[in-house]
């Protein structure tokens, strides 16, 4: 075995621009493969770092009568699913957020997450030191306490054991470290850093107030499908549990209230699933034409080791032995391949992490594991018998006579001779389409998606968000005082066109949700009203935001003294309830119509914005004052403690925001800015998803074209060099030098042409897989596919050119003489 070894080598170093080529070449495409598989299995195959990962499920709900797909928990319905529910071990809930933190040192905001004490019972999460939340940590009344997780810990505390026990004061509230957590433990973010108890007051329970996400862990010999009918028969009994709620049992079958149950997984991976999948066959078609071009490479070089093939096997070499050969020097070869390979796709990976949109989750897994390792050298032997196959398959048994006859060599090559290595041409034009398609298509959906009005004009705004803790504004009147002073100190600063709050920015989805009266659109018995996205607004920010005014005016300015009962609503709702008709001084009510609610009346339409995203239609919305008048009942459950500033400047919005952020500290010193960014960033976050998808398939498709234009031209390069006499032959019988370049240049035509046939049928099929990530554009859009064909066309005749120019260029004497 080692004479072979040596002697394999050896041949592969005679040969070393051959072997740097072929090396070079399955290792982009090696290296690409791991990459993007590195990505999918940390992210889709590796179980969740949690005790038998495979028992969690994600519990939600739907309302299809509302036409509301999926909503997370409310208290009453986890108390009841908690009580009752056989086929869960136990459910925990949990929500994600942010926290100011004061400890004596600057304050700061951090990530932060509300959860209860089964949550880690679910999770089976210890802690690394202290212990973590008890079910009595969630009655009403109880000490106030916090999780740390192990990153703060060492970050802020320097890793202190002392600091289990110590008081914090987190938005404001005096809490007591009760435990670390391990530094494994990154739930239900990567970037969680502290966990605060929910308040659950099992005795003032209701249904409704969906905030909180849910998590499970299934009973022995329990299945999702179990657990979701059983919890769908729970659904119906809540009424009963909860008489005094708005809600009935009318209403919840007119909503077609039900539960959805569906492996954790799912949730933790959500939208990128199909994206991953998509990159790692875009992938794997880069491997398929970098093997091809090898195998034209080891095509090539067998035809031209003939001679030695029928030497050996007159001297009673077998076939298998000759296949062994070649199958051995392209085993090396890929080997070698797969090794540059890993160091590329570290590189690559770096890449994309740093070009990463937000939102995906278990990034921080990715890495060139054991596993990585394992795929890639398994792909690198699948290279090695793609690669040598041909060559093992076309000469592994060569005709004796002909090939051991001195002279034979100049003769004119026979069609049957070239045909494996067009058709391996054919092939790589036909994969390259099928990836210059599906990038085409993305680069589409990309451009219509940056040229969506997102109703808002973002250039030079900037954004930051506050949260007022509760202990120094306990109400909606401390909370009007403070930014009623916060946004005179912002307009004030140079550069400052104008100033204003929201509690949420358009394109970052989540926010409030509500059920509205209309007025003038009763409603029949046990429906449930129309739910609106609901937004605290002063009246300032539409003008800051660059949101137009179409009809009415916007919000009073703020009066901490007087509340108010006006709102503003969006041009979206306004068309939907009152199409062509004006909805100014029209009466809303939220939730259903109580004697002591009052209504509030329309004084102002403005223009939609988008919420989830670009990508969605704009979104109707009502704009309720900083101030409103709110029921002796509800008081306090509406203050809009967390917000955003917005700042519309002159100038770069980054280059004001120290100025801003010591305005805020000039009312507050312990109130920390987050978020701090300009309004075009979140903008452009808002198509993150489309452009990471187009620029990485563009890359495979630029690859791929790129290996298809280096192999049509290594073939036709090979057949000019071994047409050389017959060419000859040709020019001295009178054949002019363009009918010898166009002879050739049809050949690689003809290829291209093949390839673009098959490359289109196979693009009609496969692009469908992409529907969900297009946006406004067909999966079968005939433009994108002439376009992409037009394109390949060139490259191949762009690739033929250079072959076809030396062939008329050959000197018939000469040839003939050297022949």
């Amino acid at each position: 075995m080692l004479q072979t070894l040596r002697s394999l080598v050896r041949g592969l170093l005679r040969s070393p621009a051959f072997t740097a080529l072929a090396v070079l070449t399955l290792a982009v495409g090696i290296g690409a493969t791991t990459a993007v598989f590195s990505l999918v299995n940390a992210i889709l195959l590796r179980p969740l770092p949690f005790p038998e990962p495979e028992r969690l499920v994600g519990v939600w709900h739907s309302a299809p009568g509302l036409d509301i797909e999926q909503f997370e928990h409310s208290l009453g319905t986890y108390v009841i699913y908690k009580r009752h529910a056989r086929s869960l071990e136990g459910i925990g809930l949990y929500d994600a957020g942010s926290s100011s933190l004061t400890d004596g040192t600057s304050p700061e905001r951090v990530t932060s997450a509300g959860a209860t004490a089964s949550l880690f019972t679910v999770l089976r999460a210890a802690p690394a030191r202290g212990r973590v939340f008890v079910e009595g940590d969630e009655h009403p009344g109880a000490a106030p306490i916090v999780l740390l997780s192990d990153a703060l810990w060492r970050r802020r505390f320097g890793g202190d054991p002392a600091v289990v026990g110590k008081t914090l004061r987190v938005d404001g509230v005096a809490r007591q470290v009760v435990g670390v957590m391990s530094p494994s433990f990154r739930f239900p973010e990567a970037d969680t850093e502290l966990w605060l108890p929910v308040t659950i007051d099992e005795a003032n329970l209701e249904i409704g107030n969906f905030n909180w996400y849910g998590i499970a862990r299934l009973a022995p010999g329990a299945t999702p499908e179990t657990a979701q009918r059983e919890l769908a028969a729970l659904v119906r009994r809540m009424p009963e549990e909860f008489p005094s709620d708005d809600i009935t049992a009318g209403m919840m079958e007119h909503a077609r209230f039900t539960t959805l149950v569906h492996p954790q997984r799912d949730d933790v991976v959500g939208e990128i699933r199909q994206v991953l999948w998509v990159l790692l066959g875009a992938v794997g078609v880069i491997l398929l034409i970098a093997c091809a071009n090898v195998a034209n490479l080891f095509l090539v070089r067998a035809e031209a080791r003939q001679r030695e093939v029928a030497v050996r096997t007159a001297l009673g070499a077998s076939r298998g032995a000759i296949a062994r050969a070649f199958l051995g020097e392209t085993t090396l070869l890929a080997l070698a391949g797969g090794a540059i390979g890993l160091v590329l796709a570290g590189a690559g990976l770096r890449a994309l992490l740093a070009l990463r949109p937000e939102g995906i989750a278990r990034l921080e897994e990715v890495g060139i594991d054991l596993p990585v390792l394992g795929f890639t050298l398994l792909v690198s032997l699948l290279a090695a018998l793609l690669c040598g196959g041909f060559a093992a398959w076309r000469y592994g048994k060569p005709e004796l006579v002909p090939a051991l006859k001195e002279g034979g060599r100049g003769g004119s090559t026979g069609r049957e001779r070239h045909r494996a290595r067009n058709l391996l041409v054919v092939a790589q034009m036909a994969l390259a389409l099928v990836l210059l398609v599906c990038s085409g298509l993305m680069v589409r959906s990309f451009w219509r998606l940056r040229n969506v009005d997102p109703g808002l004009e973002p250039r030079g705004v900037l954004t930051a968000r506050l949260a007022l803790p509760e202990t120094e504004y306990p109400d909606e009147a401390a909370n009007a005082r403070f930014v009623t002073a916060l946004l005179e100190r912002v307009r004030a600063l140079p550069g400052v066109v104008e100033a204003g709050t929201v509690t949420l920015l358009p394109l970052t989805g989540g926010g409030s949700n509500s059920a509205h009266t209309f007025e003038d659109h009763p409603l029949p018995p046990d429906a449930v009203p129309p739910i609106i996205a609901v937004r605290f607004a002063t009246p300032e920010y539409f003008r800051a935001m660059g949101i137009p005014l179409l009809a009415g005016r916007t919000l009073s300015p703020i009066d901490p003294a007087r509340p108010t009962n006006e709102i503003v609503v969006s041009a979206a709702l306004a068309e939907r309830f009152w199409p062509g008709k004006s909805a100014l001084g029209r009466r809303i009510m939220q939730g259903l119509v109580r004697e002591e609610r009052e209504w509030s009346t329309i004084v102002g339409v403005v223009g939609s914005v988008r919420d989830e995203g670009l990508h969605e239609k704009p979104f109707e919305a009502i704009y309720y004052p900083l101030r409103r008048i709110v029921p002796a009942e509800e008081a306090g459950e509406w203050v809009p403690r967390n917000f955003t500033l917005v700042v519309k400047l002159e100038g770069e919005p980054m280059d004001a925001a120290a100025a801003v952020r010591e305005a805020v500290w000039g009312l507050d010193r312990n109130l920390p800015l987050a978020q701090v960014q300009a309004m075009e960033e979140v903008v452009e976050r808002s198509t993150a998803r489309t452009s990471f998808t187009m620029l990485l398939l563009l890359v495979a498709a630029a690859m791929a074209v790129l290996l298809g234009a280096v192999g049509n031209y290594g073939v036709i390069s090979y057949v000019v060099s071994q047409r050389t006499r017959e060419i000859g032959v040709r020019m001295a019988l009178g054949a002019a030098r363009r009918d010898v370049a166009g002879l050739v240049l049809r050949q690689g035509l003809w290829m291209a042409l093949g390839g673009v046939a098959i490359g289109l049928a196979g693009a009609f099929a496969l692009t469908r897989l992409l529907r969900a990530l297009l946006f406004e554009v067909s999966p079968t859009d005939p433009a994108t596919f002439g376009a992409v064909s037009a394109v390949l066309v060139a490259v191949a005749l762009l690739a033929s050119y250079l072959p076809a120019r030396r062939a008329a260029a050959v000197d018939p004497l000469e040839a003939i003489r050297y022949e």
